[in-house]
């Protein structure tokens, strides 16, 4: 997801001055002038960063600091998503002090689910109750609560990272599972092809401000490691003194890394919001893209599209896993779980009354022998044509219908190996 920011908008040097070369930049300043000056080495670039005019003097040195300076910032650019996954937790979420986090913040995740669900509760319990004392402040602690669980944490315990940043990604990263059952992984890479230019310069802009604060408190960190090291190593031999600069700039510099830490999380919530209105806005051009004319009739099915889409591009070799037409069909199966294999025969008789009887043999043959929970029969009616009311049933009893336009009909689980027989009359429209 990272690599799309500099790229869509065909402007690279861009984010990498922003994101790379200024925080790198920083980082050579501050060493030549804090710890070069502790060790033994090094004391003719401290010289020439100090008096530009000394670069006469040494213009080795000159050329030298500008070829460190510009290949430190493309491997920082470079290094960007596994300094992004580190500030996550992901290469130390098995330490025993990450588990420390982990706790803590699902125990913070846990509290504010409960507080927020004692809190609607209550308020259900004022309306039924009739009472008439203001709730405005519990309305308004609902909704921060909501905020914080949906902005800054996953939707599951299980989920829960050791860092505030891995939260926010992950909380972001989950949005579009929790809300169309699009898996934003595995999908974003094919959503940056439809992105237009106005969004992609938004999430370009948003991603590089993240990348400089992140940047610059990873550079500050290793700052405050490199400064502690030389004077432990240089200066901790001479004699004790009261005051010990390096000692001083050490602590320094973890706190300026900090401070830059801090900042780089509400930088991620600004990044996630343009993250979710890409997906929110773009998920059906993609669906487009991908060639699919489809048209989910809710969010349910929505939500069945894009997870049969997710199994197929995991594992395209599978054939136990069903297929999504191109095209909606006039007759089509909705099954619960996705993942079932069910089939239907389709047959049209004229009727005396010059209506048609529709008949449909729906049986489960999964290949993986599952049982299906729920099976919808989705059903377009032809134009001019209308459902005859009442006319619906299966296995000879009436069927239960859940819309008209377009007629669906539950049928409800449907075994492995088992099938149901539907009937239904259409008639000519009246005009």
């Amino acid at each position: 997801m990272s690599d799309f920011f500099a790229k869509i908008s065909g402007q690279f040097t861009g984010p990498l001055l922003m994101s790379a070369f200024f925080p790198v930049l920083l980082f050579l300043t501050a060493f030549t002038l804090v710890v070069l000056p502790i060790t033994p080495y090094g004391h003719e670039f401290t010289a020439a960063v100090q008096d530009p005019k000394n670069w006469q003097n040494y213009p080795f040195v000159a050329l030298m600091l500008t070829i460190i300076v510009l290949v430190l910032s493309v491997v920082l650019y470079n290094m960007n998503v596994p300094i992004v996954r580190l500030y996550e937790g992901y290469p130390w979420e098995h330490a025993w002090i990450a588990q420390l986090f982990v706790r803590y913040r699902k125990r913070q995740f846990e509290q504010a689910g409960l507080l927020r669900q004692r809190i609607k509760t209550l308020r259900r319990q004022a309306r039924l109750t009739g009472v008439s004392a203001s709730l405005g402040g519990a309305a308004g602690s609902q909704a921060a609560l909501a905020r914080l669980m949906n902005g800054f944490y996953p939707d599951r315990t299980d989920l829960v990272l050791p860092t505030r940043l891995g939260n926010v990604i992950r909380g972001f990263e989950t949005y579009t599972t929790r809300q169309y059952g699009m898996p934003a992984i595995a999908l974003w890479p094919r959503l940056q092809a439809v992105v237009d230019g106005t969004l992609a310069q938004s999430l370009d802009s948003v991603k590089t401000s993240f990348d400089f604060m992140l940047h610059s408190a990873f550079l500050s960190a290793i700052l405050a490691l490199l400064t502690l090291a030389s004077g432990l190593y240089w200066k901790a031999r001479t004699p004790p003194t009261l005051w010990q600069p390096w000692l001083a700039w050490s602590i320094a510099f973890a706190i300026i890394s900090y401070l830059f830490y801090l900042a780089s999380i509400p930088r991620a919530v600004e990044w996630g919001t343009q993250v979710k209105a890409a997906f929110d806005l773009y998920r059906f051009t993609l669906l487009a893209k991908l060639g699919y004319d489809l048209k989910p009739a809710d969010l349910a099915d929505e939500r069945r599209i894009w997870e049969i889409l997710n199994y197929k591009f995991a594992f395209p070799d599978e054939r136990t896993y069903p297929d999504l037409p191109y095209r909606m069909p006039p007759s089509y199966l909705i099954a619960d779980p996705p993942s079932t294999v069910v089939k239907s025969t389709r047959s049209v008789v004229p009727l005396e009354d010059g209506s048609l009887q529709i008949a449909l043999v729906v049986s489960n043959l999964d290949p993986a022998v599952w049982d299906a929970d729920r099976v919808i029969v989705r059903e377009e009616i032809p134009s001019g044509k209308i459902y005859v009311r009442d006319s619906a049933t299966m296995n000879g009893a009436p069927a239960r219908l859940l819309s008209t336009d377009p007629l669906q009909i539950d049928l409800g689980p449907l075994p492995y190996c088992d099938s149901r027989t539907v009937l239904y009359r259409i008639g000519k429209a009246s005009a």
